[in-house]
């Protein structure tokens, strides 16, 4: 059941009345009710509801467990039991393949003629944002943020809370477990508020994000006809599609909360109007960005193996360097495991991990140089051009990057990248040769014009909210805005043959 499906839109009406007209005391069970039909609507099979089994009723008693014997070495042991439950179901069924295509390549390499086949596991929706949801549940309480929840259907419902299991975001114990078994009052506003929301998520969803995607799945299923010029567009629109259609599903999620009165963290701050791949990260995926750092980089970093390693290069190096050493090697690591986290492959491992780390690495350590160049010859940083420039440049390079996360094989991107530099230059003056390109005239046309409202609310969302300015202009203004949303939606929204208006990128994950 997907976000933008007849069939969920139908589930999210009932539930959301469900939920209002029940007795507040009962009113989290219906939640429950709805993550449980949610999460095996699309794999009502065995093997996922053992998956679900034994992960959640394990992580509930381990959690019990770390509280009564917290301070004690049983905590800790009852921790990495937890987390072994966890990454091992994971890894099984996320990654074997990856480790059998290592083992393959290997082989190949030695000349040894043996090869494992790649298997297929079913598993059960958004495993890779409930299990990092779980750990952080079972540190937090090792940590002593949070006490453990003792009824285990409520402990059920924070782990498996049905609108985050396609795209997260993720979410924390302390900040919002309790706020799903409050049994919130309807509230006209946060209606309103949540249904434009939702609006606005199905419009970069369906009129961008399909748009968007029929153009860069031609040019990947015909690489050998497309090169230079289609390869830059294919590599950007890519980028704006994966927004869109992340972001959007985000939007969605948010709005079904706000409507049932659970807050959720933000996972976008408009990412693309950031001047470095740092600041491009803390407004992407932000509550994944939260999570590595805070239970994965910062432990890390404070560990006894890189507390050795930062005394051993500050004697050697220097203190300046030395520091820089531990820290760039956590860096590291943490970034391996983001683009791990994406998927078994090594496209996302180089993709969404190994190259984010090097943009940032050389960020930080070529602009001491980059500052001084730039007041030799006289270029001022605070110019609006100049940080037009910065903007481009990160926008840019990480779409190059997202070449990786988009390709079938690391093979195929190396390709890719290869052919981006072969152009024909009559393919500049006649520009209606991107008409033909899976997307018509008006199709492209179209397309545009969509992007520069989505330029425009997102450059306003930077200044102010949106949505509470809305709301304070007259009625007549207010639902025309809404009508003309809703209609732009309805006739303009990909819902034909050669378009999955349900499919979610990040869904696999």
């Amino acid at each position: 059941m997907n976000l933008t499906t007849f069939s969920f839109i139908i589930f999210g009406i009932i539930t959301i009345v469900t939920y209002f007209v029940v007795p507040k005391k009962i009113r989290w069970f219906v939640l429950l009710i709805s993550s449980i039909i949610f999460l095996f609507y699309d794999n009502f099979k065995i093997s996922t509801i053992i998956q679900a089994i034994v992960v959640l009723v394990p992580t509930y008693f381990l959690g019990i467990y770390i509280y009564k014997y917290k301070d004690t070495k049983k905590a800790k042991i009852f921790l990495i039991i937890g987390i072994i439950i966890i990454l091992g179901q994971l890894i099984y069924l996320k990654y074997t393949n990856l480790f059998l295509n290592t083992f393959n390549n290997i082989f190949k390499l030695i000349h040894v003629n043996y090869k494992f086949n790649f298997v297929y596991r079913d598993s059960v929706i958004g495993i890779s944002y409930f299990s990092l949801i779980m750990i952080s549940y079972l540190i937090d309480i090792y940590r002593g943020i949070c006490k453990p929840q003792k009824n285990i259907f409520k402990c059920a419902l924070f782990m498996s809370y049905f609108p985050i299991l396609t795209s997260g975001p993720f979410i924390r114990y302390d900040s919002v477990g309790e706020d799903l078994y409050k049994g919130h009052k309807f509230s006209y506003k946060s209606m309103c508020y949540g249904l434009v929301r939702i609006l606005w998520g199905i419009f970069k969803i369906l009129v961008i994000s399909q748009r968007l995607g029929k153009f860069v799945d031609t040019v990947y299923a015909n690489l050998q006809a497309y090169n230079g010029f289609y390869i830059v567009i294919s590599a950007i629109f890519f980028t704006l599609q994966l927004y869109t259609n992340f972001s959007g599903s985000i939007d969605v999620i948010m709005g079904i909360s706000e409507i049932l009165g659970i807050t959720l963290p933000e996972n976008f701050h408009t990412p693309f109007f950031s001047r470095t791949i740092t600041e491009f990260w803390r407004n992407w995926h932000i509550t994944l960005g939260a999570w590595l750092k805070d239970y994965i980089f910062y432990p890390l970093l404070k560990s006894n193996f890189m507390q050795w390693l930062n005394k051993k290069c500050k004697n050697k190096f220097g203190k300046k360097i030395g520091k820089k050493i531990s820290l760039y090697l956590s860096m590291l690591i943490m970034w391996i495991l983001i683009g791990a986290w994406h998927g078994g492959a090594y496209t996302f491992i180089i993709g969404a991990g190994i190259l984010q780390f090097i943009y940032i690495f050389l960020e930080d350590t070529l602009a001491p140089i980059a500052s001084k160049v730039n007041k030799k010859i006289g270029i001022d940083s605070n110019t609006f051009s100049y940080k037009l420039y910065q903007t481009i440049r990160t926008f840019l390079l990480f779409s190059f990057s997202m070449i990786f996360f988009r390709a079938a094989s690391v093979q195929q991107a190396l390709q890719i990248i290869k052919n981006m530099f072969v152009w024909n230059p009559t393919i500049l003056i006649d520009s209606s040769s991107l008409y033909n390109v899976g997307l018509d005239a008006y199709d492209f046309r179209l397309l545009i014009i969509s992007l520069i409202v989505l330029f425009i609310v997102e450059l306003l969302m930077r200044k102010m909210n949106v949505r509470e300015k809305l709301f304070k202009q007259n009625v007549v203004f207010r639902w025309t805005v809404l009508y003309i949303l809703i209609f732009t939606i309805l006739i303009f929204g990909c819902y034909g043959i050669g378009y999955d208006p349900a499919s979610f990128i990040y869904r696999q994950f």
